[in-house]
């Protein structure tokens, strides 16, 4: 079956890209893992500095990042027979999504190697692994945090934690390149002498201040 190198629908490429990934790393693919993946490239591209791209609009669901979107994108592919659905929930409670064509790379090339990154690191884990991991993410923490289901996620969150991790290492760099400070066994003598040197500035000072005067 013929079809376009990169679909006009972001979600339906996404899906796609995921698939392809997961096939050249042999990698099983199931619902769960599918909206799991999606989510982790979307949050990896914000940590990059860009924006996300799979056109998933995120909230807390039932288990976790999600959209219900996902789930037209998936039929769309599935009857159009590019993916095929083998539904084993009867047995392990999974639907399988494998590519039933080879399909060339549906997303532009700075963009499929995100996705061929979180699936390497990613696409083998348990769909249970990666909903937990998931759950550690900042933008899941801040919504757990407010109790509230449903919600949409914050993914630059993950952007603005990077950062300050980057931050942090700069800092600590930048201590550790400086000489070590030597202490002065007289400063805490200098310091008496310029208060009580001060101390009659101080009190007129707080005279003023208090009305005293």
């Amino acid at each position: 079956m013929d079809m376009p190198s990169e679909p006009s629908d972001p979600l339906v490429a996404s899906v796609l890209a995921v698939l392809k990934a997961a096939r050249e790393q042999r990698c099983e693919i199931n619902k769960t893992k599918l909206a799991k993946l999606l989510y982790l490239i979307d949050l990896q591209a914000v940590e990059d500095g860009g924006v996300q791209f799979s056109g998933a609009t995120w909230r807390w669901d039932n288990y976790g990042p999600y959209d219900r979107a996902i789930i037209n994108a998936e039929m769309d592919l599935a009857t159009s027979d590019i993916i095929d659905r083998v539904d084993n929930r009867a047995n392990d409670g999974q639907c399988a999504l494998t590519l039933t064509i080879e399909i060339d790379d549906p997303l532009p090339s700075p963009l499929m190697d995100i996705v061929r990154e979180v699936v390497r690191e990613h696409g083998c884990k348990s769909a249970t692994a990666l909903k937990q991991l998931s759950y550690d993410t900042p933008p899941m923490i801040e919504a757990q945090a407010g109790g509230e289901r449903g919600v949409l996620l914050d993914l630059s969150r993950a952007r603005r934690r990077k950062q300050f991790q980057a931050m942090l290492v700069r800092a600590k760099a930048r201590r550790a390149s400086r000489p070590i400070q030597q202490r002065d066994p007289d400063v805490g003598e200098h310091l008496l002498a310029e208060l009580a040197l001060s101390a009659e500035s101080i009190r007129r000072a707080n005279e003023k201040v208090l009305g005293d005067r």
